[in-house]
């Protein structure tokens, strides 16, 4: 199992006072470094919006040439803006692990239909030696590097906001089955589950790790918790959801919202380290 994970947020919703040489945007990248005896393996989970995370990293002293391979959570522009850019700069074959359905059309009215997907073809991808990997079922990155996979909808709180998407030709709801997370097993700590967005509910992606994993012990949840629009009654029923879970780290940032990571801190007292951009943690 993996001895030592550092993650480091090379772009987030915000940025310390202190980091003034970096950009804060609306999106989400981490650099994930997994330490087993004898051997590194380097996982950059989401790739931002466009035109910052090649400036942050240059500013981090970050080179990305040493990046393994790339996991995309979900289709959203946020997440996936500046791939092209990065792959150009790691500058060889690349795994790129992503839901099948993460090309999909990804539509919201704001109030005006909206494209809010990747703004890029798949060909794009392969053209610059990434190498797509595209799986409905949880897929291994690395030993014991793991996908969630498809996550199932459990909860009754946890909802999927209204998104939509083009399928068959019709106009229909986008209910997100492209939304994913990463598992990492630690040695006698547990699993450290890293979200994305949480588009299918934190709670429901945590309950997916440890059924792919069979693992019940939760070390670390760490990512955007989607929680910015919800309402007092959901913020409570997660932050409840996680305290049955007793993660020893909750670390949250982008799209959890300011009064939901008001309610976790309050919660988790020195247990919950919310990120920012150019922050780096070490499990």
């Amino acid at each position: 199992m993996i001895k030592k994970v550092k993650l480091t947020v090379l772009v987030e919703d915000s940025v310390r006072t202190t980091r003034r040489d970096l950009t804060a945007k609306h999106g989400l990248s981490f650099l994930i470094e997994c330490e087993t005896e004898g051997s590194r393996f380097y996982l950059l989970m989401d790739t931002g919006p466009s035109d910052v995370i090649l400036q942050n990293s240059n500013a981090m002293g970050i080179n990305l040439a040493k990046i393994d391979a790339i996991f995309l959570s979900h289709g959203h522009y946020d997440h996936t803006g500046e791939l092209i850019d990065i792959l150009k700069s790691i500058n060889k074959r690349t795994p790129v692990i992503a839901h099948p359905k993460i090309f999909n059309p990804k539509l919201k009215l704001t109030p005006a239909v909206k494209s809010i997907g990747i703004p890029f073809k798949p060909a794009e991808v392969e053209a610059h030696d990434g190498i797509l990997l595209l799986a409905q079922n949880s897929v291994k990155i690395a030993k014991d590097v793991i996908t969630t996979g498809k996550i199932e909808r459990l909860t009754r709180f946890e909802k999927v906001e209204d998104y939509w998407t083009i399928e068959e030709e019709r106009f229909v709801k986008d209910i997100m089955p492209d939304d994913q997370a990463l598992i990492i097993q630690m040695v006698k700590k547990g699993l450290v589950i890293v979200s994305g967005c949480a588009h299918s509910g934190i709670i429901n992606t945590v309950e997916k790790a440890q059924k792919v994993t069979d693992i019940d012990e939760i070390y670390a949840v760490l990512g955007g918790f989607h929680l910015s629009r919800a309402n007092a009654k959901t913020i409570h029923s997660t932050v409840q959801g996680l305290s049955e879970i007793d993660p020893q780290i909750v670390a949250p940032c982008h799209c959890t919202g300011s009064e939901a990571i008001q309610r976790l801190v309050e919660h988790f007292n020195g247990r919950c380290r919310p990120l920012k951009t150019g922050d780096t943690t070490v499990l």
